[in-house]
């Protein structure tokens, strides 16, 4: 008796136990049987459960899942983004800086007419005016018609001219304009000489019975056209330096050469009947150096178109 009532107490407890296994694996297959599968872009009664849960962010949600019924009239943002910064590389050189100019320059040159300068002024990208003053004052030794002279040149020229560049961007331009001119040579002649002019002889000193000779020239247009060509500008845009030459020629007419004869004495000073006959010997040579005048001028008529070259540096502020 007592082991049957041992066995029914245990029986009892090993069926409740089983029956408590069987009903969580029944209802644990129950659950996963009726569960049904998601649809694209729906959330499970499970899902549903936890967004009650934590507040949905339908921004976030409507772009993982656009095709929603609760994203139907949501709009869309799309966040903005920075642009990204554009650094430039280490090894890119920069661009260099164009010089501010203002289309006036001055060149300071040397020409054949003299030293001096000019001022330029840019007036359209083709067009310069130009205004240069010039000059010079040298001596040096001559000889004319055989006679030696201490002679000193003087030199002044006032330039107005206009630039003409073809080419915007070169340098090759065509010049033109006036020059006014008053350039001049004075010579006399050396003491201690004796010279021969025509047929006769003459002492040229301070002595008695000497004489004196002088020379003077100059040329007969004081306003000369002036043409030429050259390179180089001294007011192109954006440039501070520069470098220029020219080369033309100036129409100052033929040269007018001056030759004077004098007494070395005061001829007052002289009695007569001596000064008489020093004064009829003077008008002789001056008869005499009137033909050598003649000649030289005709020697030097070459000059009535003058050669002009000149070279400068140039400054744009």
């Amino acid at each position: 008796m007592n082991q049957m009532s041992i066995a029914e107490e245990v029986v009892p407890e090993s069926i409740t136990h089983l029956a408590v296994t069987d009903e969580v694996i029944a209802t644990s297959v129950t659950t996963e049987k009726s569960e049904t599968p998601p649809q694209p872009g729906t959330f499970t009664y499970s899902a549903g459960d936890l967004l009650a849960k934590k507040p949905l962010d339908l921004n976030i949600f409507c772009k993982n899942y656009p095709l929603n019924s609760q994203c139907t009239n949501q709009p869309v943002t799309t966040p903005a983004t920075k642009p990204e910064e554009v650094k430039p590389k280490p090894t890119e050189e920069k661009s260099a800086v164009p010089a501010k100019t203002h289309g006036w320059a001055i060149t300071p040159e040397i020409s054949t007419l003299g030293i001096g300068a000019a001022v330029t002024k840019s007036i359209t990208p083709n067009i310069n005016v130009k205004v240069g003053v010039n000059g010079l004052g040298a001596s040096r030794d001559a000889r004319l018609s055989e006679v030696d002279y201490n002679a000193k040149v003087n030199l002044f020229n006032v330039s107005t001219l206009a630039e003409y560049y073809p080419w915007k961007n070169g340098g090759f331009h065509l010049t033109g304009g006036l020059v006014f001119q008053n350039n001049s040579l004075d010579g006399s002649a050396k003491n201690g000489q004796t010279v021969t002019i025509g047929t006769r002889s003459y002492n040229i000193g301070d002595g008695p019975g000497s004489v004196t000779l002088k020379a003077k020239g100059s040329f007969v247009n004081s306003v000369a056209p002036y043409l030429g060509i050259g390179w180089g500008n001294a007011v192109k845009p954006d440039k501070h330096w520069g470098f220029s030459a020219n080369l033309g020629v100036m129409f100052a007419g033929s040269p007018k050469l001056d030759l004077i004869a004098s007494s070395s004495q005061d001829i007052n000073t002289i009695p007569e009947p001596f000064r008489s006959g020093i004064e009829a010997r003077i008008q002789t040579l001056q008869n005499d150096l009137e033909e050598e005048r003649k000649k030289q001028e005709n020697a030097l008529n070459w000059l009535n178109v003058y050669p002009v070259l000149s070279v400068g540096v140039s400054y744009q502020f």
